[in-house]
């Protein structure tokens, strides 16, 4: 687990917190502090909550639940009793689901890290927008569908900055249900309105404002693929971006293919 950020970088307020290839986030405002995701294991929330120990002394902690996969909320265990834990109301969906219960079972069965975590639904929902004043800073929680049907995304007026959570990926992101692709790219689209100069997903480790842009561009690219019946390999896919294969996680090979999938069965 590293702090990472430097000034000139993102406004100082918002600390990112680095674990493999996953960020979360942690706003620190005159009244709160906001904990973006808590990560997978109570140990990563624990040393979070930890690090934050001197802005939690003077200010009340709000933790935000971009949407219940188990990278982002298992660390919810680690949280102190009573913690609002913000989140749509379709997560409650999700974290009531006996699969996902099944999911971290089977999870503690081959990694002990994971012998602690149980699963903490949220206990605050909205269905619109929900909004945090922080005195300085405004953190406006608004839906963000396609990779889930329970991802929102954080922005930030007052410093233009948009914690994109998984609505947004370098160098790609996915939605789980073929359905809900062309909601995907609705969202990508909705958040380029808000015309944010700082872009922080949890996956991929930039901060390039342009990162919606190129997603976007991947799935019209896909679309024109799919459509002129042409494969196009996942090398194929690196190339077009001018990245270096070695230095891009391994999974966005099969995002990419259910990408493809879910791009031909629409």
């Amino acid at each position: 687990m590293s702090v990472v950020g430097a000034i000139g970088d993102w406004d100082e307020r918002v600390r990112v917190f680095r674990s493999d290839d996953l960020d979360t986030f942690a706003v620190v405002t005159e009244r709160f502090v906001v904990l973006v995701d808590t990560q997978m294991t109570l140990q990563n929330c624990q040393t979070i909550l930890e690090t934050l120990r001197p802005e939690l002394a003077t200010r009340g902690l709000l933790v935000v639940n971009s949407h219940q996969h188990d990278d982002h909320v298992w660390g919810n265990a680690a949280l102190p009793n009573g913690t609002p834990i913000i989140a749509l109301e379709a997560s409650l969906s999700v974290a009531y689901d006996p699969r996902f219960q099944l999911s971290l079972e089977h999870k503690q069965r081959e990694d002990s890290r994971f012998a602690d975590v149980r699963i903490v639904p949220p206990n605050l929902t909205f269905t619109e927008r929900f909004v945090i004043c922080g005195g300085d800073l405004t953190l406006e929680l608004l839906p963000a569908p396609g990779h889930s049907a329970d991802q929102l995304v954080v922005w930030i007026p007052e410093i233009r900055t948009l914690l994109a959570t998984d609505a947004a990926e370098h160098p790609l992101p996915y939605a789980s249900e073929t359905r809900d692709l062309e909601k995907l790219r609705s969202t990508l689209r909705m958040l380029q309105t808000l015309e944010p100069a700082v872009v922080l997903p949890c996956h991929g480790a930039t901060s390039d404002a342009e990162l919606l842009a190129r997603n976007l561009a991947y799935f019209d690219e896909l679309e024109r693929r799919v459509n002129a019946g042409e494969m196009w390999s996942f090398e194929e896919v690196l190339r077009w971006m001018n990245l270096e294969p070695e230095k891009i996680a391994g999974f966005y090979r099969d995002f990419h293919k259910l990408n493809q999938q879910a791009m031909g069965a629409l």
